[in-house]
């Protein structure tokens, strides 16, 4: 995910690493995601992670061999096909990386710069110039703020009312607002030189995280209490203008869908130079966008359409009997513990269907995933089980 994503992470960085290898270097409190991904690899390069990875490698599919008791598989590797079995299969391609374009008819005709929030332009110069963006969800919420302070012009199409949460942890953080903040260079040193005080900070990071757990019971007093809450912050936030609270705050409880932490987003569609549309896009046009209230031109497009997110692997994935995990999964998606599929022999998933991804780091829960993986691998391995 961050080598495609760039803009910060809405997990506080010091619970966002791995559990054998904490850093005490982070830079601010909510990392940006090209840091993130320098950890990853300054991480893989120190235990020699990359020695049994095969780049430029696509994996185009998967077949269980009931005879044999192994997984057929197919690799592209830029154009040629290979060919190899695995005794188990292990899923760790994501669910945040086929990042998905709008459905919306015309988008070949639109002739300005379009971006995908998933693969952001690093030169993109939005300064002085008209700027749509496309969905409210978790990327539109990090970009307006970013963009709205010089950008000529910007609308926001939105279609669906979304809750802006207090930042995670944000009670640890240094303001009231619970905003990013920058480590100073005492506070890292203080890290790197005494490993206890850097686990009992990030201990303390992941407890106020999990803590947040009961606000996702239904009809409990939590998270009554929280979403009167969030409804009264955003609603100062949003000047108690009648309509944008009517529009933009939730009906249904905290919990039911993505909460969103967002420093200054709502503020942001207060600006003057903040207009937003909720009339439902019909089409783009070479010049831009046209909905059913008529059409506005603009030099750039942000599509922050999301991902496809709906577990099924892209690649082709048959299990026992021929059944085909897409289609299997193709209206409700089940997985015992988040891990393993039904009819899908030795196969593993990271973060499948069921997964606790609600609350909290998933650096942690991958932890977890991947220490039962290894242990079904002994178990596997050691009791000659097919």
């Amino acid at each position: 995910m961050w080598f495609e994503t760039g803009y910060p992470v809405q997990i506080p960085a010091h619970i966002y690493t791995f559990s054998f290898e904490p850093n005490p270097d982070w830079s601010s409190y909510y990392a940006s995601g090209q840091e993130i991904w320098e950890y990853i690899k300054r991480t893989t390069a120190k235990y020699g992670l990359d020695e049994k990875v095969q780049f430029n490698s696509r994996v185009i599919e998967s077949v269980w061999n009931d005879s044999s008791g192994t997984w057929k598989v197919k690799v592209d590797q830029q154009g040629t096909i290979i060919e190899t079995e695995a005794d188990v299969l292990v899923n760790g391609s994501g669910v945040l990386n086929k990042w998905r374009w709008p459905d919306i008819p015309g988008i070949d005709a639109y002739r300005g710069k379009m971006v995908h929030s998933a693969q952001w332009d690093p030169a993109l110069d939005w300064a002085g110039k008209r700027v749509a963006i496309i969905g409210n969800g978790s990327s539109a919420i990090q970009i307006l703020p970013q963009m709205q302070r010089t950008a000529g012009h910007i609308t926001t199409y939105i279609r669906h009312p979304t809750w802006i949460t207090a930042n995670l942890g944000a009670d640890l953080a240094r303001s009231k607002d619970g905003k990013n903040f920058k480590y100073t260079e005492d506070e890292k040193r203080r890290f790197r030189e005494d490993p206890r005080a850097l686990f009992e900070y990030r201990r303390s990071i992941e407890h106020r995280i999990n803590a947040t757990f009961p606000i996702l019971f239904k009809d409990s007093p939590v998270q009554k209490a929280v979403s009167e809450e969030f409804t009264r912050s955003m609603r100062q936030k949003l000047n108690h203008d009648p309509e944008l609270c009517e529009r933009l705050i939730p009906k249904w409880p905290v919990g039911c869908r993505r909460a969103t932490p967002g420093d200054g987003y709502l503020e942001a569609l207060c600006e003057k130079n903040v207009e937003i549309e909720f009339n439902q896009i019909i089409s783009f046009t070479e010049t831009g966008i046209r909905t059913a209230a008529g059409a506005k031109q603009f030099d750039i497009i942000v599509c922050a359409t999301g991902f496809d997110v709906s577990f099924a692997p892209f690649w082709t994935v048959v299990g026992k009997d021929g059944v085909s995990l897409a289609e299997q999964w193709r209206d409700v998606p089940e997985a015992y513990l988040g891990t393993c599929a039904a009819n899908m022999p030795n196969y593993f998933i990271f973060n499948g269907p069921n997964s606790p991804v609600g609350h909290g780091s998933l650096l942690a829960v991958m932890g977890w995933t991947a220490e039962y993986i290894l242990r079904w691998c002994r178990k596997i391995a050691t009791q000659d089980i097919k």
